[in-house]
């Protein structure tokens, strides 16, 4: 009888162990992304859009990634820097407010028009098709998951604003170069305050005003320093998701696959959707509370609103050829957008 099978049999087995337990020995660890917002962690866009994000990109690359968030400004607080944070690689992944970088994404600044779209979801889902179809410059050596907009600013304050005429001399906190003209030629002196330091340059009397939208008065406690609120609306601020495209690139092919189902059009209308849910409950809530008085402008004064602002829309939109194009463009998505329901 030979005795040598049984020997054979166990080293082969042993050796079959070892090779199918090497790849899980050697097996690539996932890469990290570090994902970093100015907001709290616990703000509307942080908790809602972003941390879900991370979660399912994760989740869904199978274990080739690994993306963690840095929110309330961990990486850096400075909401004007947050770009840079990821362009210099200290941040993978960022929130970031698109006209914080003055000159370089000039033609979102069609979401700024006053008048011109309702809310945040129908302006965020038309802005990220005009990005899809390359419409839009500025945007090298970025990879945006989503560009999106925020619903359109209302004034917010502590005396009584109803008529144009009453920014005149007055500092008024915007963001953004159209709303920056918008001020001016409404008399009054805009002025730039980074997002966290509104609040407390309202309190101090650096500003006299502030244009925000209600989720943003919500997150940062404006409504707490300003007791009068004009809701109008003066244009919405562009916002995105982005990333370095060398960093996209250099991912491994399951984690750019995660990334791109979990980005674009659908992104985009989440960001909307959550911004624009998060806007009717503060409106509510800050209107209920006794200690604030929300108007809406008659019909009078808002004729006279669109007297004094359309000719800056109009500036906008014939300063360069292609300002006629984004604003055809944009309009006819809002069309269709409108139309679809």
């Amino acid at each position: 009888m030979n005795t040598s099978h049984p020997i054979r049999r166990r080293t082969l087995l042993s050796l079959a162990a070892a090779g199918l337990a090497a790849p899980l020995a050697h097996a690539a660890d996932p890469v990290k992304l570090k994902f970093t917002s100015f907001e709290p962690p616990m703000a509307n866009i942080t908790s809602t859009v972003l941390t879900p994000l991370a979660k399912d990109i994760t989740a869904g690359s199978g274990g080739t990634l690994q993306i963690d968030m840095f929110a309330g400004g961990t990486l850096g607080r400075n909401p004007l820097q947050q770009l840079k944070l990821v362009t210099d690689g200290v941040a993978d992944l960022g929130w970031v407010v698109l006209p914080y970088t003055p000159g370089r994404f000039d033609d979102t600044d069609i979401v700024g028009l006053p008048f011109l779209a309702r809310n945040a979801t129908e302006a965020s889902v038309a802005l990220q098709r005009l990005y899809a179809g390359g419409s839009l410059v500025g945007f090298q050596g970025l990879k945006f998951l989503a560009v999106g907009a925020t619903p359109p600013v209302a004034i917010h304050a502590n005396q009584a604003i109803r008529l144009p005429g009453e920014l005149k001399g007055k500092r008024v906190r915007v963001s953004g170069d159209h709303l920056t003209r918008v001020v001016e030629a409404l008399g009054g002196a805009p002025v730039q305050v980074g997002g966290g330091q509104i609040a407390e340059a309202l309190s101090r009397g650096v500003v006299d005003m502030t244009l925000n939208n209600w989720g943003f008065v919500g997150d940062f406690k404006v409504n707490e320093v300003s007791s009068q609120h004009l809701d109008i609306p003066l244009g919405a601020v562009a916002v995105g998701i982005v990333m370095r495209q060398d960093r996209y690139d250099a991912l491994p092919p399951e984690a750019r696959s995660a990334i791109d189902k979990a980005s674009g059009e659908v992104l985009a209308r989440k960001l909307g959707e959550a911004f624009d849910r998060q806007e009717r409950e503060v409106r509510e809530r800050v209107s209920r509370s006794g200690k604030n008085t929300v108007v809406a402008p008659s019909a009078a004064d808002l004729a006279e609103w669109r007297r004094v602002i359309d000719p800056v829309n109009e500036g906008w939109r014939t300063a360069r050829p292609r300002n006629g194009r984004i604003h055809a463009e944009f309009t006819e998505q809002l069309k269709r957008i409108r139309a679809a329901g």
